[in-house]
Parts: C-alpha cells; structure tokens; sequence
C-alpha cells in the first residue's frame, strides 16, 4: 500500500477471486485465476495489461454483471467488511451505483439514444430513492452536471446532441449520482482526443479531491497510470504478473512483462530511442501454457518458467511479482 494510503480507511479487499467463461462442449476459460487487491479511500488504483488479460472480466466481477457464460468460481469481494458475492441479486442491485458505480467503456454506446440525459441519470437516483419529488430530483440532475463540467440547460438533449468528450463526462455525472464510495473506470479516455482525454483525467483527480472518492481505472495508456494513479495492478493471461506503487512500478518493476511494457511506451524526454515490442500473443484463456502465462513470450526465462506457474513472492511491504527470477534474486 503507498505511504499516503496507509492509514487511509479500507473500503474494498478483494482476495483471491477466480472467473471462467463456460460454453457446452468447450474448455473453461480462466478469465482471471487468483487475482488479489485492495482499494483504500481516495486511493486511484491503475489496473493495466494487454487486451484479453482479464481486465473488465475483474471489474464485471465486483459489480457482479457478469455475462451469462461467467461463472464466479472462487474469492471474496468485501467491501466495507460485506461479502459482495453471498449477496442475493436483490441485495446486490442495492449496492450497485450507492456504494459502487461503473463508468462503462464507449460512451456512445452505454447511453440509450432514444432518452434524454437528464432521463437517464434520474433512472439511478429514482431506483434507490435519493430524491423524494421531482424538484428535487431535478436539481440534483442540474448539480451533478454542473459537477462535472456540463451545463445543466442541457439535461433535456439526447446524447447525439453531445460531443465525445460531453458523452463521457455525463457517463461520470451518472456514475456520481447516488455519491458510491468506489467508481469503477473501465477505459474512460478511449477513442478521445488528447486535449479531451485530458479534461477527464483532471476531472477524475479533482473529484477524488472534492468528494474523497476512490478510483479504480482500467487502461492501457500507461502515461494515464503514471500521471493519476497511486498504485498499479499489472495483469497477464488472467493473472496477476505485479502490484505495487506506481513510483515503485516505473522505477524498479520486477516482473519481464511490466518492464518489457513500460519498454514499449514512448519516452519523451528521449524520442530517438527506438521503440521495442513483446513478441508474440497473449495466450488463450481457454488453452494456457503450462507453466508461467508469460513464459511463451518471455526473453529471460528458463526451464522452470515453461512447467511452473509462479506464485506472487512479496519484495517488499507493497511489491508482489509473480516471477521464479524474483525468487532466486
């Protein structure tokens, strides 16, 4: 846990939660296999990998909107001292958006076209009966759009009346309306211009700032990681490859896959140097290598990565790295 988190109160611990997919006739898929964390409040976590290493798989999970070929198989998922997954579906929908909210990935397409914005943020505040009557409702509309930067006159247009970067700013305006603890980012810069993208990530920052709220962001831009979060969960083939502070995962990350990542992101203040790739794929969830999920793919590893998957060793207070080289070193 970073130092400024420390004493910070716990709201979410997360341990141990395994996810597959299952289709009739088909290998389970093990979407995420013995993934671990916890959120602190304030605290902006970073969760980051390639696509198809179980990012939204995990996030779906703790909101428990899982498609229907999921299966949650395995963990707990307290927040604030409750198990989310021995909820009954009805207790569960009563957490969703008043104590956890989830701003989707593509704004565009998690609005409904057809219902004005002001409509479908009351549709939240109206199911857990935040506002008692309609001027009330209304104006707590009206203060969540001015909360993040729209004007409140423009509750009553449709989202094609919107831009980009309006659409996803009322996406967090719904995300904020019954004021959960924990929002849940899944990619929220993505198909933005930068000078948008921008506006965003501040707006997150200042709202962790104003509103004391914790942050989880999905992503894969690792300048968006390394300009807003405190800590980061690198993830590969369903696994967790490390986890630690960001300053510790920029600056001595110890798992081949986060350094071979942060290799491959442009370095500013050297734009001659040559940029470098990962070989290869990420493996398929519903047939995995042997051994270590990355070793296929891996520049340093040896005969015991390709026959045994490591487990996550513990460098240090808030380090963990799933790699046999850490081991030995």
């Amino acid at each position: 846990m970073p130092a400024a988190f420390a004493d910070a109160p716990l709201l979410l611990d997360v341990r141990h939660l395994s996810v597959d997919y299952v289709s009739r006739g088909q290998p389970a898929a093990h979407a995420v296999d013995d993934v671990s964390f916890v959120l602190r409040e304030g605290e902006i976590l970073g969760l980051v990998g390639e696509s198809g290493c179980g990012k939204t798989t995990l996030m779906l999970s703790l909101m428990r909107l899982l498609p229907s070929a999921g299966r949650i198989v395995a963990g707990r998922v307290d927040l604030l001292g409750r198990d989310l997954l021995s909820l009954s579906e009805k207790e569960i929908a009563d957490v969703r958006w008043k104590e956890m909210a989830m701003i989707f990935q593509g704004a565009m397409n998690a609005l409904n076209p057809v219902r004005t914005i002001g409509d479908q943020i009351s549709e939240v505040i109206v199911r857990h009966n935040i506002a008692g009557n309609k001027a009330v409702l209304d104006g707590r509309i009206s203060e969540l759009l001015e909360l993040v930067g729209i004007p409140a006159n423009r509750k009553d247009q449709y989202p094609h009346q919107y831009s980009g970067g309006m659409r996803q700013r009322a996406m967090i305006a719904m995300a904020l309306a019954c004021a959960p603890l924990i929002v849940i980012a899944d990619e929220p810069t993505t198909a933005l211009d930068v000078m948008i993208q921008a506006q965003i990530l501040e707006l997150l920052l200042t709202l962790r700032q104003k509103l004391g709220l914790a942050v989880i962001l999905v992503t894969h831009d690792l300048g968006v990681v390394a300009e807003i979060c405190d800590s980061v969960l690198v993830m590969y083939g369903g696994v967790t490859a490390e986890y630690a502070s960001v300053n510790t995962i920029y600056n001595n990350p110890q798992h081949p896959y986060t350094q071979q990542l942060l290799d491959a992101f442009p370095d500013l203040s050297n734009p001659s140097d040559r940029l470098t790739s990962i070989p290869g794929y990420p493996p398929r969830l519903d047939a995995l290598p042997p051994g270590c999920r990355f070793a296929p793919r891996c520049s340093v590893a040896f005969e015991r990565c390709h026959h045994e998957q490591p487990p996550l060793y513990q460098l240090s207070q808030f380090h963990l790295a799933s790699c046999h080289r850490v081991e030995s070193e």
